[in-house]
């Protein structure tokens, strides 16, 4: 293996919680920033509890060891077409 490739570790997933509002996840985000550890977020739509036909949102935070590696050769905007 070549001296100038760094060992890479991905980060552990520590806990997942789920929240009910974008306030909430804000505020989870901020305190895992505060202890420097990685953080993933979405939201997704869930069938409500009290009725069947009806969906609600709510927020899944992962917590992670650490943030994740991002390659800064990789952009995300490869598909678009090239400006001249």
């Amino acid at each position: 293996m070549s001296d100038d490739v760094a060992e890479f570790h991905a980060p552990q997933l520590l806990s997942t919680q789920i929240v009910e509002t974008a306030a909430e996840a804000v505020e989870a985000v901020l305190a895992a920033d505060t202890l420097d550890l990685g953080v993933r977020v979405y939201n997704r739509l869930v069938p409500d509890d009290d009725s069947d036909d009806t969906l609600v949102e709510e927020w899944v935070i992962e917590i992670y060891t650490n943030a994740p590696a991002v390659d800064p050769d990789d952009d995300e905007d490869d598909d678009a077409p090239a400006e001249d």
